[in-house]
Parts: structure tokens; C-alpha cells; sequence
């Protein structure tokens, strides 16, 4: 009994409320009304929201990616994310809005899609003699590659003599050390690889009558091009998202290099040369730039990238590779460490 009375005591101590249920609650903040019992609720305060201003962090980050310009980053592997997803990605961009960037004519004159219809080829004026053997230190991926300067343009020509999966072209592009991307003015398909399937193609076709007869057809092929200079302040962002994967914010310059280039890229060359997938397709292909042959110079970089399947996820092998001037507009290449 005393061990009792004494636990009591102290249980009152340390709990007035229920020590004098009166005295306690007149002492008590005015509250909400009660709910149950001596169960006593209110509302938490209110904590003030910071709106973060992340403009200088990104322009910090922007302005450290301009700095890799022009370097082997250029041809650093670019993870495209889980195949599955990305096939999805890619097909959702075709229903919507690819077709209109597609080189058109490789199913003839309305369009559809066939996977038995071979895809028009065109003849690579380029010479195997006249190309470069180069070989990815990684081993898994070797390329020939060729180029050739005209008095607008400029035409890189390359076959895919090794890579896992039957990789195929990804893109091509030049970079100078002052950001300046130059992509393909078109992509042309020389060769495939043994298997292959196409996607869809358009060509439009407008035909004018008079009096009931044929005075003039003339058929549209849709080709793009696109130039420019990396700049953070266009369309650069801290945060990126693969398809069907978290988004996740990048404050890695490498990265948000890289980040910005995938993006930049877009349209895949293998989908604009209307292939479904990017395995099994074009295995020697040209691309052809509009551009003064001027800008050319030991600085400029060529990159071209080609992809393969690793772990259930589309990836990249890029080549960095610096021009070497030959007789009569040729170029040769070496491989940029």
C-alpha cells in the first residue's frame, strides 16, 4: 500500500492535468474544443514555405558545361534508359510528330510501312580505300569512316564494321570549341545490316489538272536541319528525366553536358532514316552537311555515336575523331583520347 500511494504522488507529480483536472485546464491555452475524453488537439503551426531560387546554381552549372566543348566528352556513352521505355518514347514521337522530319521516299510515292520492302539505297561515293579504320578502346565497336568537302556542304561517310547487337548510327555531328553543333543536313543509307525494319515514311504528292488532264505533280520529301550554339539559357535545365524513370537534378557539368546533348539530338538518325529500332538497321550511312568548308579546322570535332542494347538498356559508343586534310577535299581521321 505505501509503494502505492508513493507511485501515485509521483505520477501527479509529473502529470498535473490529471493530478487536478480543474486547476489544469483553466491553466491550459485556449484550444480546440475537446475530442475525447481529456484528449486535448490543436493545429501545428504553420511553417513559412522558401520558394528556392536556383538560377544561379544553374547558370554556374550551364556555363561549366560550355567549357567541355569540343572535347572527347562529346562521344561519352549516352544512357537513353530502359529500352522498353524508350521504344515507347520513340514511337509515341512518330505517331506525333516524326513523320514530318522522316527522309521521305524510302517506301515510294504515298508512303506506308512494310517490313519485306527493301528501303531505297544510295551509292556512298566515298571509297573504302579512302576511309579511316577506327577502333573503340573499349573494344566492343570499330567504325570506317570517310569525308569529303564540297563547295557548300560537307558529307561524312561511315560503316559500322563492329558493334554489339548490330548497333546502328545514332547520330553524327561537328562541335567546335566555341560550343557550335552542326548536324546533318539529311542522313542517306548505303548499306543494312542483315536484318532490319522500317518505320514510316511520307512523301506528299500534289497534282494539278486542267480541263480534266495532268499539267503538274511534284512530290515533297521532308528533310531538317539544325545548328547552333549550346547555350544554358535555351532549354537548359538542373533537372532531367529518362522515359518512365524518376526525375533527377543534375549539377555535374559533365553530365548536364551530356544531358543537354541527348536532348538536343532528338530525332535518332536510324528513325529519320525510317527504321523501327535502333539494332538491326543501317549499317553504312552518310551525313551531310550544309555548311562553308571554311569552319573546318584541327579543332573542329566529329563525333558519331551508335548504339547497342546493354542490360535491357538503349546505350551509346561515340567516336571522337579530329579531321585530317587529304588531296582533292578529302578527309581522314584520328581518334581523340
Amino acid at each position: 500500500m505505501i509503494r502505492f500511494a508513493v507511485f501515485l504522488v509521483f505520477f501527479a507529480i509529473l502529470n498535473p492535468v490529471f493530478a487536478n483536472d480543474s486547476a489544469s485546464l483553466t491553466a491550459l491555452p485556449a484550444w480546440a474544443a475537446v475530442d475525447k475524453g481529456d484528449f486535448q488537439y490543436s493545429e501545428p503551426d504553420e511553417y513559412p514555405i522558401v520558394a528556392l531560387n536556383l538560377d544561379r546554381i544553374e547558370r554556374q552549372v550551364g556555363m561549366s558545361a560550355t567549357e567541355r566543348c569540343g572535347s572527347p566528352l562529346a562521344a561519352a556513352p549516352l544512357d537513353l534508359g530502359n529500352a522498353e521505355s524508350f521504344m515507347g518514347k520513340m514511337l509515341g514521337k512518330a505517331a506525333n510528330a516524326a513523320i514530318g522530319k522522316l527522309v521521305g521516299g524510302l517506301l515510294g510515292g504515298g508512303g506506308g510501312s512494310s517490313s519485306k520492302k527493301k528501303p531505297k539505297l544510295d551509292k556512298d561515293p566515298i571509297k573504302k580505300k579512302f576511309k579511316t579504320k577506327v577502333e573503340h578502346p573499349g573494344g566492343d565497336a570499330r567504325i570506317r569512316i570517310g569525308g569529303q568537302s564540297f563547295d557548300d556542304g560537307l558529307l561524312l561517310s561511315a560503316r559500322v564494321e563492329k558493334a554489339a547487337g548490330k548497333g546502328t548510327f545514332h547520330t553524327m555531328f561537328l562541335e567546335q570549341p566555341d560550343c557550335t553543333r552542326y548536324w546533318p543536313e539529311r542522313y542517306q543509307q548505303y548499306g543494312l545490316w542483315g536484318s532490319w525494319s522500317l518505320n514510316v515514311s511520307v512523301t506528299k504528292t500534289t497534282s494539278t489538272y486542267r480541263d480534266g488532264q495532268l499539267v503538274n505533280r511534284t512530290s515533297d520529301h521532308s528533310s531538317w536541319s539544325k545548328s547552333g550554339n549550346f547555350d544554358f539559357n535555351r532549354g537548359f535545365s538542373l533537372w532531367d528525366q529518362l522515359p518512365g524513370e524518376a526525375v533527377k537534378m543534375v549539377l555535374d557539368a559533365d553530365q548536364a553536358y551530356l544531358t543537354q546533348l541527348r536532348r538536343e539530338i532528338d530525332l535518332p538518325a536510324w528513325q529519320q532514316l525510317g527504321h523501327a529500332k535502333p539494332t538491326d538497321g543501317v549499317r553504312s550511312a552518310g551525313g551531310m552537311f550544309r555548311l562553308d568548308p571554311s569552319v573546318i579546322s584541327e579543332h573542329t570535332l566529329a563525333v558519331v555515336h551508335i548504339t547497342h542494347v546493354d542490360k535491357g538498356r538503349y546505350k551509346t559508343v561515340g567516336f571522337p575523331l579530329r579531321f585530317v586534310p587529304e588531296e582533292d577535299g578529302r578527309f581522314s581521321f584520328e581518334y581523340v583520347n
